[in-house]
């Protein structure tokens, strides 16, 4: 083998006698293999093990993953503390108007990743909704009834039926005292 100047970290080169043939090309990255004038399968390859869960991404909405900053229940709003990990949003603090990303999909400790959507549907059997909008309420809870002691309105979506939620994060409204 030649040497042969690395320009990126990730290149490899694979030189022989032969032309080289390109087995796969992905973006950036492309598998070189010289072969000679008879190339032979020796076996079909086969499905490995699935990956690692992916970031979530449901049909028809909008979701992303953090870092539960506390135990965190699931089916409840949170806000982002830092940009990375959230916790519980509350319609009576004012700092949490701006900032509620939306539902958390399952529960999770503190320190692990939580699943957030932000829009689209979400259904859960533990719910009784009436039509009309649902707001954020205290501790993440969804309501339909604003809490007296509320700092602000936030329409985090509207009940498709007594079960399911379509989440359409509004805009928060700050109210008078």
């Amino acid at each position: 083998m030649n040497d042969v100047e690395q320009t990126e970290p990730w290149a490899v080169a694979v030189e022989g006698d032969a032309p080289a043939l390109v087995l796969e090309q992905i973006n950036e990255c492309a598998v070189t293999v010289s072969a000679g004038a008879e190339l032979t399968v020796i076996t079909v390859g086969e499905q490995g093990p699935p990956g690692p869960k992916g970031v979530p991404g449901p049909a028809g909405g909008s979701a992303l993953q953090k870092v539960a900053a506390v135990p965190l229940s699931g089916h409840r709003l949170v806000f982002s503390t830092d940009g990375t990990a959230v916790t519980y949003a509350d319609c009576s603090q004012l700092a949490n108007r701006g900032n509620t990303l939306g539902m958390t999909l399952g529960a999770a400790e503190a320190g692990d990743p939580v699943d957030i959507q932000r829009s689209g549907e979400v259904a859960f059997e533990g719910w009784s909704w009436n039509d009309g909008p649902v707001f954020l309420g205290h501790d993440g809870q969804l309501t339909q009834s604003l809490p007296q002691d509320a700092a602000f309105s936030l329409v985090v979506g509207f009940a498709m039926n007594a079960t399911t939620v379509f989440l359409d994060m509004g805009v928060a409204i700050t109210l008078e005292a």
